[in-house]
């Protein structure tokens, strides 16, 4: 596995998220919770961007796996930039690169798998080629 850099890397999608006080632990640092909710909130904001990604009628698309690298704490206070990248588009999933970053500083890695799912029977189904492409416009090269 290639070594990875500590540096941000350019992801095509970024948002800010101003943290809280309350996001504080007892140690005066930001819980390690908030950065998944981070992270989540920058692929919510994702899906709902035009040309992000959208699901069809009947379907939605749900987190299959979430993996954080915490390389620095943060603190209060402080707006963060969230981006993210498509890494993998698979028959009924795709894979996010995320990260967050601080004052230039690179504090955590994000990667995620989202499975496209039928709503009623619960089950995985295929990407459509529309949402292929839609995915593709932010795809980014993984290594």
């Amino acid at each position: 596995m290639p070594e990875q850099s500590d540096q941000p890397s350019p992801l095509p999608f970024l948002t800010h998220e101003a943290l809280r006080f309350r996001d504080m632990d007892p140690l005066g640092h930001i819980n390690n919770s908030v950065y998944a909710t981070l992270l989540e909130q920058n692929r919510v904001a994702f899906q709902c961007e035009p040309g992000g990604f959208r699901e069809a009628q009947g379907e939605t698309a749900v987190l299959a796996t979430l993996t954080i690298d915490f390389l620095r704490e943060m603190r209060w206070p402080g707006t963060v930039e969230v981006s993210l990248g498509i890494s993998r588009i698979g028959r009924s999933s795709f894979d996010f690169q995320q990260q967050i970053v601080l004052d230039g500083q690179l504090i955590a890695r994000g990667r995620c798998t989202q499975v496209l799912i039928d709503e009623g029977l619960r089950s995985a189904v295929p990407l459509s080629d529309e949402q292929k492409q839609m995915l593709t416009r932010w795809m980014i090269d993984a290594e």
